[in-house]
């Protein structure tokens, strides 16, 4: 079965805009930062008067690589870069399918600096995205407090700039999102509603799916980073002559042996820990950069909430559009025994057979938080209760 074609999703490439077509896709995902979609039109008789004829005569200046703005509903969603172009012809029916990503997608696979800087020192995160992403023609937007400059920050030979990005987001629990419209965000978890309560059965929800896992939990998360110096101090360098006698116990520190106090310097530990994981399963990470205590700290916490969110994975379909990631959203779902406040972390909004259709991926809004939890895991016993200041402030 093929879809009528609709008119309601249109691009813009090459000065043309096409707006027929009989299957479209746009997924927006916390995960993924760039956007990508899909659009195809097909025709079973493969008449003369196919409405991509036009494309198809123009395929020299139509091509991968093009710059487009894709539209729904008139409004524009996407501004980005065209990844393929895919005719395709047999006996009885012919198509094509359009597919690409929005701009931060060079983010995603080319280096950060090729003639450099390697390195930023004393500088806070937007300046340092800003300074990566320029030559890509994007802007940096932030909507949320950074905190103090990162020390030092250093990028590797062949890094990706979204790579080097991430390593001082991680510092500062900052999420990297794209606003699909050629800006990079740097932004954190659950920062707008949901334009409306998810109910299944019975409500607005069509299709109910939901995985819960421990595959990727840990009782414990350790965090091991190299450190400039132990305390905020290092020790004083001795002079050595002949009369010099071996630093033992008794020197600075007050008992700790040279190797105790030189490991004491240059490692830091931090460890959080999962509660609900009641098995003996540790995770030993090394930090992407230096840190200090209380960052490496902040880190292992983070990497705890990430993966207890990610043990809960809800899939809603819904009809219609009008619905983004990074919203907060009061969920009764009955099927999947689900009754409280989760995050939309992806929206793939689709044009097909079943005409058009919003599926959300939801997990757990503590995975982007930055504060601890506290009671927000907890399920909400009335999806018609409002979300509260506690549940908004998540």
């Amino acid at each position: 079965m093929i879809a009528p074609a609709t008119d309601r999703w249109s691009i813009t490439m090459g000065g043309q805009t096409y707006a027929t077509w009989t299957r479209a896709g746009l997924v927006r995902d916390l995960s993924e930062i760039s956007a990508s979609f899909d659009l195809e039109l097909r025709d079973p008789s493969r008449h003369a008067s196919f409405p991509w004829a036009d494309l198809m005569d123009a395929r020299a200046l139509v091509t991968e690589g093009l710059e487009a703005s894709l539209s729904v509903d008139g409004q524009v969603v996407l501004k980005g870069w065209v990844d393929e172009i895919a005719p395709r012809s047999a006996d009885g029916q012919a198509g094509v399918t359009v597919s690409g990503r929005d701009k931060t997608c060079d983010l995603i696979d080319c280096a950060a600096t090729v003639e450099g800087p390697w390195e930023f020192r004393d500088q806070t995160l937007d300046k340092i995205a800003a300074a990566i992403v320029k030559p890509f023609g994007l802007a940096v937007r932030v909507d949320v407090d950074l905190g103090d400059p990162i020390e030092r920050l250093v990028i590797e030979p062949g890094e990706t700039a979204l790579a080097a990005i991430e390593k001082g987001a991680r510092q500062r629990q900052v999420l990297l999102v794209s606003d699909g419209l050629g800006a990079l965000v740097l932004t954190r978890g659950g920062k707008g509603r949901a334009p409306a309560d998810l109910i299944y059965p019975g409500g607005n929800v069509i299709e109910s799916g939901g995985c819960f896992s421990w595959r990727e939990r840990f009782s414990a998360y350790h965090v091991v980073a190299q450190a400039e110096r132990a305390g905020g101090r290092r020790r004083k360098a001795v002079k050595l002559d002949a009369t010099a006698a071996p630093l033992t116990g008794g020197g600075e520190g007050g008992g700790a042996s040279v190797a105790e106090h030189e490991l004491a310097g240059v490692t830091i530990a931090a460890t959080a820990t999962d509660d609900q994981v009641t098995r003996y399963r540790p995770l030993v990470a090394p930090a992407a950069t230096q840190l200090t205590a209380k960052a490496a700290q902040d880190q292992a916490d983070w990497m705890m909430r990430t993966a207890r969110a990610a043990a809960i994975k809800i899939e809603h379909a819904v009809r219609g559009y009008g619905w983004r990631p990074n919203e907060l959203a009061l969920v009764r779902d009955d099927f999947q025994q689900v009754h409280r406040v989760l995050l939309i972390a992806g929206v793939a909004m689709e044009y097909g057979d079943f005409g058009a259709v919003t599926r959300l991926r939801l997990t757990g809004p503590e995975a982007f938080d930055v504060e601890p939890e506290g009671s927000r895991t907890q399920d909400h016993k009335a999806a018609s209760k409002p979300l509260d200041k506690t549940a908004q402030n998540l």
